[in-house]
């Protein structure tokens, strides 16, 4: 749904001339995530966040003095073109599920139990 959306978003913006044929067009994207995983997100050293950068093109920024926000979520900050922040937007929701399924409790059986389907 997500990408439907800023797709259509794109191709309204170019579909209007809001930018010239040779003009690159970069956007940007806020992805809340949980104040507890953002140092997943950036990695030990900025190593995940610079890896992120370098597979998808997008410059990712998550500021180091942000305040979480009253559901303890702080904001990053996606900006690229359209497929470069919807590549970093998915890894990025990656990494939360990865954080989420180590953060579940194991059944008895020692399995984890199946998250939710996002919709």
């Amino acid at each position: 749904a997500q990408f439907k959306a800023q797709c259509r978003i794109f191709g309204k913006l170019k579909e209007e001339n809001f930018f010239g044929p040779k003009e690159e067009v970069k956007l940007e994207a806020h992805i809340k995530v949980p104040s507890f995983a953002a140092g997943r997100v950036i990695g030990k050293g900025g190593k995940t966040v610079n890896e992120l950068q370098n597979l998808t093109c997008a410059e990712v920024v998550v500021p180091r003095d942000q305040t979480p926000d009253e559901n303890d979520q702080v904001i990053v900050k996606i900006s690229g073109h359209f497929f470069a922040c919807q590549l970093a937007q998915r890894k990025i929701q990656e990494i939360l599920t990865q954080v989420r399924r180590q953060q579940q409790p194991k059944s008895p059986s020692g399995t984890q139990p199946p998250l939710p389907r996002r919709k």
